[in-house]
């Protein structure tokens, strides 16, 4: 389980919802999906050249309590930065915790 001290960060997870602008073409826009507490980590050593050897520029690593319904298709939101969604991992699958890396989005 993780600490609860170490989940200092808040941040959005947003999808894309399908809309409609004011001609009424179809559109999308990012709106929250989910907002939760998380550790923000960065990738170093070796877990950064394995990361990188499978997903070019993973930069990012953030520690959560698991979360069911996150996929790649999705950005989260932290202050102002914004991070792609490169995977989400439901660690040892036991629905405890959830590790979702990263690149910012530039």
């Amino acid at each position: 389980m993780i600490e609860a001290g170490k989940l200092r960060h808040t941040i959005t997870i947003k999808s894309l919802k399908p809309t409609r602008n004011s001609y009424g073409e179809s559109t999308q826009e990012w709106v929250d999906f989910l907002t939760i507490r998380a550790s923000k980590e960065p990738l170093i050593g070796n877990e950064y050249f394995n990361a990188a050897a499978v997903q070019s520029l993973v930069e990012i690593k953030f520690r959560a309590r698991y979360r069911s319904g996150i996929t790649n298709a999705m950005r989260i939101h932290h202050g102002t930065e914004v991070y792609e969604i490169l995977s989400a991992i439901n660690v040892q699958s036991l629905n405890r915790e959830l590790l979702i890396y990263c690149k910012l989005v530039v």
